[in-house]
């Protein structure tokens, strides 16, 4: 955990917010000369400045260019590293598994029939009286067929209520699952090719190709299952409460791993969060956030976790 009282670590804090401000579209000259004034109050401030303009160019030149560095320039200033300041190394798996995700992302814009933008949410009523909700940035494709009624959730979350028809089964293609209703309320999340099934109330049947194998399990309310290219897990008890929490604008963590959360809450904050220490990454998270304009996540793991922000841009803030 960072200590909050070092001077040094409190002059970067306001020379943080003084980069944002400075950077707003709103600046004035008034804030220029607050800034001047300030920078001339302490040498600690100059020097806290200096870090964050070094702080701030390492983080673009690694966003545009996310290649491995093995050598560091010497030149640096040395309490930027004592003050455990996103490594260049770190900040390079980051993104290399932004950049990896987005091509599908933006692939499954094109094949959607429905999708959401981030942050927003959509209902969609079906002729049968059937209605599928979904969650911030999800997408899905209507499949035809001519004894069943289908939808592929391509990414994201949906939220099924489904009006049971035995001679024309409902079912959810995602990834290399398929769920098939028996008359229910469930939940499917589809993200970096592993998805969980929950069932608020109902029956449903999983099943799962995975190598040479078919997997299959049955979930009644209140179970849920998880799978990804490797197969099916095995049904587990969940919280009916848990299942579609975001529907009311909240999310709910029993001991998932920070990276985990942060992931998570990525679809619903407006400005995307970068996780830069290695440290916290598996410290696990129980909580409830509520998520949207009113979101209290962010103010919540900072003061569980002692991260601190830089707020890079109006859309990139990172983590430290």
């Amino acid at each position: 955990m960072q200590n909050r009282d070092d001077p040094a670590d409190d002059a970067f804090e306001q020379a943080n917010d003084w980069y944002h401000r400075l950077h707003a579209e709103n600046v004035t000259e008034d804030d220029w000369l607050a800034f001047r004034e300030w920078c001339s109050k302490s040498p600690n401030h100059e020097a806290a400045w200096e870090d964050v303009q070094t702080f701030a160019a390492e983080v673009r030149m690694t966003l545009a260019h996310p290649v491995p560095q093995t050598h560091r320039p010497s030149h640096r200033p040395r309490h930027l590293f004592r003050r455990g300041i996103v490594t260049l190394g770190s900040m390079v798996v980051i993104v290399a598994v932004i950049v990896l995700l987005l091509p599908s992302a933006w692939t499954d814009r094109f094949r959607a029939d429905s999708l959401t933008e981030h942050g927003e949410q959509k209902t969609i009523t079906l002729a049968d009286g059937s209605s599928i909700t979904l969650n911030s940035d999800s997408a899905i494709r209507f499949v035809s067929q001519s004894n069943g009624r289908g939808v592929a959730l391509l990414h994201g979350e949906a939220w099924f209520d489904v009006r049971h028809d035995a001679t024309h089964p409902f079912y959810v293609l995602s990834g290399n699952g398929r769920i098939t209703d028996v008359g229910t309320r469930f939940d499917v999340k589809y993200l970096n090719h592993a998805a969980i099934v929950g069932v608020e109330d109902g029956i449903v049947d999983v099943s799962v190709n995975a190598s040479s194998r078919q997997d299959r399990v049955r979930l009644t309310a209140g179970q849920g299952v998880s799978y990804g290219p490797n197969g099916l897990g095995g049904a587990q008890d969940i919280e009916p409460s848990d299942i579609s929490s975001w529907r009311n604008g909240t999310v709910i963590f029993r001991q998932q791993p920070l990276s985990t959360v942060i992931a998570e809450l990525n679809r619903y904050e407006r400005s995307h969060l970068l996780l830069a220490t290695l440290s916290n990454r598996d410290r696990p998270v129980s909580a409830t956030f509520t998520v949207g304009h009113n979101s209290t996540a962010l103010p919540a793991l900072q003061e569980a976790f002692g991260l601190r922000v830089f707020r890079l841009t109006p859309w990139v803030t990172v983590l430290y």
